[in-house]
């Protein structure tokens, strides 16, 4: 029974931060490709469709958890990893730039990142492989529904922020 709230919460989390972030990185998408290219991932030539791929991934998976859960909660694991993958990357290399994941910051790419990322992993697959299983997709009560959402919208919004509530523990 259990698992019905965790597939709920999970599924709300991963609506949540990829709305969030999408609604960020199209309100000042010209700031995302600037990130994407600071990043040298790619070629300069390349970013403005990268960062375009981007968001349709991200509205893709916002629309598909209403219908295909398993897909979008694979699609955004998929996403994670490669934002990840380029987070530590940039690490790697040593290069000073902006996150800019959830909008413009002037925050530079951290290991904080990469451990928020992780969690917002843990719930991707958590979600995948609890929606693969057809004993837990029943309907769930308003009054719950609405509980786990605000559980699951408050997560979102200090998880995102975990590199802001690092540096309030770190000294001078």
């Amino acid at each position: 029974m259990q698992y019905i709230y965790l597939l709920a919460f999970c599924k709300i989390v991963v609506g949540f931060l990829f709305t969030i972030s999408f609604i960020a990185k199209l309100r000042n998408f010209s700031q995302y490709v600037d990130t994407v290219r600071d990043f040298r991932l790619l070629p300069k030539s390349f970013s403005r469709s990268a960062a375009a791929l981007v968001l349709i991934c991200e509205l893709a998976i916002v629309l598909f958890l209403f219908k295909w859960q398993v897909i979008a909660f694979w699609l955004a694991t998929g996403l994670l990893v490669i934002f990840s993958v380029a987070l530590a990357s940039v690490l790697s290399r040593n290069i000073q730039t902006n996150c800019n994941c959830f909008g413009t910051s002037k925050r530079l790419v951290s290991q904080t990142d990469l451990l928020r990322n992780f969690g917002f992993l843990l719930c991707s697959c958590c979600g995948a492989w609890l929606a693969a299983k057809p004993e837990v997709n029943v309907p769930i009560t308003p009054l719950n529904l609405a509980i786990i959402g605000f559980i699951a919208l408050a997560f979102v919004l200090i998880w995102e922020q975990l590199g802001e509530i690092s540096r309030l523990f770190q000294p001078n």
